[in-house]
């Protein structure tokens, strides 16, 4: 009996030592997702603003300030008449100064013929003769130089000398 277990020892050897020496697996395993090493990662440089342009200047309403004739749009023009007397035409009128501060500046009342040419012009002025209008209503007048009748005709008024404030210190005086 001891044959046979001997025998059957031998016989589970042979068994386990062709099970392992036969069978090779060659399918990949993995056996975990590898992890790279650790580095530095350099951050982009910090954003800093730059101003590269002047600030807009503001007038006293704070509106900016574009153009030469910036505040020409402060003043409007009314009951304008345009008549003959003696010898020479006139025009009358009423300017609405809306700006906080007195205005100073040139005006020029003109009138084209249908080609464009000059037919008639004067220089626009306060009471006083001065180019100042205050803040608030001022009368206006002109001295219309022309040698035919104007009073009939379109006219525009051209800026000469683009209207600035005037603080109250550097009010001309007549």
């Amino acid at each position: 009996m001891k044959r046979v277990s001997l025998v059957t020892v031998l016989f589970f050897t042979m068994l386990l030592f062709a099970a392992l020496s036969g069978c090779v697996d060659a399918t990949p395993v993995l056996s975990g997702t590898p992890t790279p090493a650790a580095t530095a990662t350099p951050l982009p440089d910090p954003f800093t603003a730059e101003i590269t342009a002047a600030p807009v200047e503001t007038d006293a309403l704070g509106s900016e300030i574009l153009e030469g004739d910036h505040y020409w749009q402060y003043l409007s023009f009314g009951e304008l008449r345009v008549y003959e007397y003696d010898d020479g035409t006139f025009l009358d009128g009423i300017c609405v100064n809306a700006y906080p501060l007195p205005l100073d500046g040139e005006i020029d009342i003109v009138y084209r013929t249908d080609t464009g040419k000059v037919c008639g012009f004067g220089k626009i002025h306060n009471a006083l003769g001065t180019t100042l209008l205050e803040t608030g209503s001022n009368a206006i007048y002109a001295e219309i130089s022309t040698d035919i009748d104007v009073t009939g005709m379109d006219f525009t008024l051209e800026v000469k000398t683009p209207y600035t404030p005037v603080s109250i210190e550097e009010t001309p005086q007549p």
